[in-house]
């Protein structure tokens, strides 16, 4: 919390975990310059030995930023649907689930053709499924 109101940079937010018995509640936090706002506390699990955060070892109050706060927090979410379901996570598995790799080779290579136009750019061309995703995408 000490953190949050010092250290916290303008015009970013973060979220806080704070456990009252057996119960993992969680709020936004968010900076606006000199303005602080703690959105509505909301209870994220019920069970007894959830964790809050899953810091790495070499984090300090100086070295502390919103990103590793957040990748802290989805450690923390990993770690506690584990240990709901009754198992116990190796580091590496912990990676996995956080890093989850593409193995691009065995990704389909499409061929995006290109169309020259009168600017002297490059126009891609689009495909209807393409389209249909961007626009999902903005209307969502």
């Amino acid at each position: 919390m000490n953190w949050a109101i010092n250290k916290l940079p303008s015009f970013h937010s973060m979220d806080l975990r704070h456990k009252v018995n057996d119960e993992l509640y969680e709020t936004t936090i968010s900076k606006r310059k000199r303005e602080i706002r703690v959105g509505k506390p909301r209870i994220t699990t019920r069970y007894n030995g959830a964790i809050n955060y899953n810091w790495p070892e070499e984090t300090t109050y100086e070295s502390l930023d919103v990103s590793t706060i957040t990748a802290s927090l989805l450690r923390a979410d990993i770690i506690n649907v584990a240990k709901m379901n009754g198992k116990l996570l190796s580091k590496q598995e912990i990676a996995e689930q956080e890093n989850p790799q593409i193995n691009w080779e065995q990704e389909e290579q499409v061929e995006v053709p290109k169309i020259k136009s009168e600017r002297n750019c490059w126009n891609v061309v689009l495909t209807e499924e393409e389209k249909n995703l961007i626009s999902e995408f903005l209307e969502v």
